[in-house]
């Protein structure tokens, strides 16, 4: 996916806004600006499962056990990479 980087980062950054633990980002990818957040959504829905091909909890479950709510934007950044790359 083009500037698959910068749409991580930008929806890590929605958590440091928006104060939620578990979020929804709608990115779209503008030809022009790049990345752009369309909207945040505070109970998103779990058809990401599917395009994942993984359920959702045993990810939970792991962000749980490492506190991500500790950690800065590039510290999150980089668990996200190792983790769910």
């Amino acid at each position: 996916m083009p500037h698959w980087q910068q749409v991580i980062k930008l929806a890590a950054q929605c958590y440091d806004i928006s104060g939620l633990g578990y979020l929804g980002a709608d990115v779209v990818l503008d030809r022009n600006y790049g990345p752009m957040l369309l909207e945040l959504n505070a109970r998103p829905g779990l058809a990401i499962q599917i395009a994942n091909s993984m359920g959702l909890l045993p990810r939970l479950q792991q962000i749980e056990t490492m506190n991500t709510a500790t950690m800065d934007l590039e510290e999150r950044l980089s668990f996200c990479q190792t983790n769910f790359g």
